[in-house]
């Protein structure tokens, strides 16, 4: 059983508008209903990826700009 899953966003959960796909939305609750933690992991800054985060409801950690957040 997995315990955790980090994900990329750019070019991996995001499309190409810079969203996040119904599908991949409920596959990722999916993972948080079975207690799986769901990281976000980018480059980006932390106030960008703490707002997706937030979004799909995986706000407890994020690892961004090379640094790991607990929210």
């Amino acid at each position: 059983m997995y315990k955790l899953i980090a994900i990329d966003l750019d070019g991996t959960l995001l499309d190409s508008y810079g969203q996040i796909s119904v599908r991949n939305k409920q596959t990722i609750q999916r993972a948080l209903n079975q207690g799986i933690q769901v990281v976000l992991t980018s480059g980006r800054g932390a106030m960008s990826v703490q707002n997706l985060a937030e979004e799909i409801g995986a706000n407890h950690y994020m690892v961004c700009g090379n640094r790991c957040y607990d929210l």
